[in-house]
């Protein structure tokens, strides 16, 4: 149900709503998907066995990505572009291609999650959809990813993202929507948001939510849930532009990943109900900026020293 809470605030869904009673994992639809996989992969590949037997540990990957993604809103990018780059070798658009298309599994599996706990604040997608599609067709049509672009911004964007999570670790916020003063503020957000994802498929998520707990004090669960949904529709958007249009998307990795996400991707919103998210939220906070570090030096390497 939605309500004003005043005429000088922008609407909000009714608190009332239950956020995060009997969540379940399982659900049909996860075990049809799978299904769907498996044919697809069978008939795509000219040697699924051996594909498989090579690349699965891209499926723990996927989960894990997955699950960090969806429960602090940054995204599984910053798990899959360093260990794709790293670990397997791959160059950074194929790493950021592959990012986007996993993405857009992962983090609808869990967008709908936290749509089912009702924590989302649907009013307020309104707003921010139009400025994030306008911010990644920016950073996609007119200042194309690079290898370096991506390289030189992943690692500061990773670092910045874990300092927010430690910001916010204790940011429990008390609003179920934003004041109407908080219109333009979280559309510019949101425009720089899906900007910065353009280029290396995470930020959309995270800065949104971290800008909403500490500017306003919306409500953790709400503004995580709000981050969650909005880069599920920027990672969809991007990955329809770049698999239908660019191409370059190394599928036969991709295959793997969007696997683990579409069963980790509901991790996040059903494990928040048990585990406290402080903890969880801290051990992000260690990866991104152990990420952001890795990066960032290798970077400054290729740069200045290679």
């Amino acid at each position: 149900m939605i309500k004003k809470s005043s005429h000088h605030s922008i609407p909000v869904v009714n608190p009332g709503i239950p956020s995060s009673a009997n969540f379940p994992y399982f659900t049909p639809w996860l075990f049809v998907f799978t299904l769907l996989w498996l044919v697809v992969y069978g008939f795509a590949f000219p040697d699924p066995l051996r594909l498989a037997a090579d690349n699965w540990p891209l499926i723990l990957v996927g989960i894990f990505g997955a699950f960090i993604g969806n429960v602090t809103a940054i995204g599984g990018g910053i798990v899959f572009i360093p260990v794709l780059m790293f670990a397997y070798k791959v160059d950074p658009i194929s790493a950021l291609k592959l990012a986007f298309v996993t993405q857009a599994v992962g983090m609808t599996s869990g967008a709908s999650g936290w749509l089912r706990r009702g924590d989302v604040p649907l009013s307020l997608l309104k707003w921010t959809v139009p400025a994030l599609i306008a911010g990644a067709a920016i950073s996609t049509f007119l200042i194309h990813p690079q290898p370096m672009l991506v390289k030189g911004l992943f690692g500061p964007v990773a670092f910045i993202a874990g300092l927010l999570t430690l910001v916010t670790l204790d940011r429990k916020g008390v609003r179920t929507g934003l004041p109407a003063k908080a219109l333009i503020p979280v559309m510019l957000v949101s425009l720089v948001g899906g900007l910065i994802t353009g280029w290396v498929a995470i930020g959309e998520g995270e800065i949104i939510a971290a800008f909403c707990m500490i500017a306003y004090g919306l409500d953790a669960n709400r503004a995580i849930g709000l981050g969650v949904v909005l880069l599920a529709i920027n990672s969809i958007l991007l990955a329809l532009i770049h698999g239908c249009y660019f191409g370059g998307v190394p599928w036969e990795l991709a295959a793997f990943t969007m696997l683990g996400v579409l069963w980790g991707g509901r991790l996040g919103p059903f494990l928040a109900q048990w585990i406290p998210m402080r903890t969880t939220k801290k051990a992000f906070a260690l990866v991104a900026l152990l990420d952001g570090l890795v990066v960032t030096l290798q970077a400054c390497y290729v740069m200045f020293l290679a």
